[in-house]
């Protein structure tokens, strides 16, 4: 691949930059933006949050001509780590074991809100999210929020929906699903891993007017708990 190429690719799928970044400490969601009271995770933030502290929405990717908005559609509890920072390495050898290994050409900064706190993604670094494929085709791919201290137990938000990649008219990445996406990693994640599905949370978020939508997205979240 041509230099050119691969930098009108790196721009494509990167957000753009557009001065000076908020403090996230100043992040509040506005009403209607939080799922409340959910059953052994609190009031949930319904989006992923961008790097302005925004919605995100793919981008400024169209979907029949709306807006698309990121939900949060899985939620990752663990009750056996003995610490956040314990369970922080169970989570990231899960996603390893289950096939979504952090991989690059990704958008990144983005963070997920729990119970009054904004916490960054994992994976950490320029350009990555958790993928089963590589960036040049179809993959599924997103990204996990947290630590976060509910009770006695460490929980995880997150992200996650399928990828085409498009050459025309600009290079980048286009929406395909976000229950496909969240499906595949309950199956991977229950074959592979210490975390196993428990059924789905309503968040009720989500999303179809004449302005904006959620895609396929039912409006419920992915539960996953380890059970070891």
């Amino acid at each position: 691949m041509s230099a050119l190429a691969l930098g009108l690719i790196l721009a494509a799928c990167a957000p753009a930059q557009t001065g000076p970044r908020p403090d996230p400490v100043t992040f509040r969601p506005a009403p209607g933006e939080v799922a409340s009271k959910i059953d052994g995770v609190g009031d949930l933030g319904r989006w992923m949050i961008t790097k302005n502290l925004e919605n995100a929405t793919w981008l400024g990717e169209k979907v029949e001509g709306r807006t698309l908005r990121e939900p949060i559609n899985v939620v990752l509890i663990d009750a056996v780590a003995k610490t956040p920072t314990d369970a922080t390495r169970r989570m990231l050898d899960a996603m390893n074991r289950a096939g979504y290994g952090p991989k690059n050409m990704h958008s990144d900064g983005y963070s997920g809100y729990l119970n009054g706190q904004l916490r960054p993604q994992y994976p950490h670094g320029k350009g990555l999210a958790f993928s089963d494929g590589p960036w040049y085709g179809s993959n599924n791919h997103g990204r996990v929020f947290g630590p976060f201290e509910v009770g006695s137990s460490t929980v995880f938000i997150a992200s996650f929906s399928r990828e085409d990649f498009r050459w025309l008219p600009r290079p980048g990445h286009s929406y395909s699903s976000f229950q496909v996406a969240r499906e595949d990693l309950a199956k991977q994640m229950g074959a592979k891993t210490v975390f196993k599905p428990q059924g789905y949370l309503n968040l009720a978020s989500a999303i179809d007017t004449p302005l904006e939508t959620t895609g396929d997205h039912d409006g419920r979240a992915l539960l996953l708990v380890a059970q070891e």
